[in-house]
């Protein structure tokens, strides 16, 4: 039986024990696997971009880093599962512009906001195009809305989501250039662009990467790309800045913790993160996979991601009321 000063001891002893090994737990973060969640379907180059980065990432912490893809809600199922997990540092989450700047202005209410996570650091980004089939009569940006301006419905163009990043900018060109837009929305990118590419379908706004080979063996024709001057990816086509649009849209992704992981471990991830993106290797990864362009940037780059994409494709959904019910 403990004396009254072995337990007086005691419980002096105890908050120091504990003090010091939460404190040593936190030295030596990780010392488990860690899993980013990904709120889109494996394959495409989003998935691969994430799946580059925790091939690298798990080699520079010693611990197996897992992807986990929750595709679903229009990426609010996995941004809302990473967003709401536990605060540790195992559980993180694979940012895209569309779930954390666009949805937030889309829907009444979301289990997410901008401001329920910690940003870690910004990977990688897509330029969007404006695409035609290969077959169609229309060569230019120009020629092409000339003649869906002679139509007299709005202009029938396929899009992955309704709300996304690609949808909002066929809606600012067609608030610029005068047309009404009707998207065509399909399970993905993937499919869209076989129809495109086979006829079916009259024009698309996508990603880059997604058209590509296409437009290089002549089954699509990509009319005009949202980069601020032509890329040697694909030198003859305009931007549309140069074709006298101001548009500059980007597709971004990167990586976030959920709000109120310590600020040591979201240090030690971005520093790990970054000096990943800056390696050979890595972009060796990245120049594989069409046109992804790594951006490394911090947590304050995100932040200013976020806030640029909100001022760009806030202003269209609010001129052209789109909306979106939960």
């Amino acid at each position: 039986m403990m004396s009254r000063r072995q337990i007086a001891l005691a419980a002096f002893i105890s908050p120091l024990l504990l003090s010091t090994s939460a404190s040593f737990g936190a030295d030596i973060y990780p010392s488990r696997p860690i899993k980013i969640i990904v709120p889109i379907a494996a394959g495409g180059a989003n998935d691969a971009t994430a799946r580059a980065l925790a091939l690298d990432l798990q080699k520079k912490l010693g611990v197996p880093v897992i992807i986990d893809n929750r595709p679903g809600g229009n990426f609010v199922i996995g941004t809302g599962a990473a967003a709401s997990a536990p605060p540790d540092g195992y559980t993180l989450g694979w940012a895209l512009s569309a779930a954390l700047s666009l949805n937030p202005l889309l829907y009444d209410s979301l289990p997410y906001k901008p401001n329920d996570v910690e940003y870690i650091a910004a990977i990688s980004k897509s330029y969007q195009v404006i695409a035609v089939p290969g077959n169609a009569k229309a060569n230019t940006l120009k020629e092409w809305i000339a003649e869906v301006k002679k139509s007299d419905g709005p202009a029938a163009i396929g899009v992955s989501s309704f709300g996304g990043t690609v949808h909002l900018m066929a809606e600012d060109l067609g608030d610029r250039a005068g047309f009404r837009v009707e998207p065509v929305v399909f399970r993905g990118e993937a499919p869209a662009s076989v129809d495109l590419a086979a006829g079916q379908l009259p024009a698309m706004s996508g990603i880059l990467a997604n058209l590509l080979e296409y437009h290089r063996v002549g089954r699509v024709k990509i009319l005009a790309i949202s980069s601020e001057s032509r890329l040697p990816l694909i030198p003859d086509v305009p931007t549309f800045i140069e074709l006298g649009y101001p548009i500059s849209a980007v597709y971004w992704n990167g990586v976030f913790a959920p709000k109120g992981t310590p600020k040591s471990i979201v240090a030690r991830l971005s520093e790990a993160i970054r000096e990943i993106v800056e390696t050979p290797e890595f972009r060796a990864r990245l120049a594989a996979i069409p046109d992804v362009n790594y951006i490394n940037g911090s947590s304050d780059v995100m932040k200013a991601l976020v806030k640029a994409d909100q001022d760009y494709y806030g202003r269209i959904i609010t001129k052209r009321k789109i909306s979106l019910k939960n």
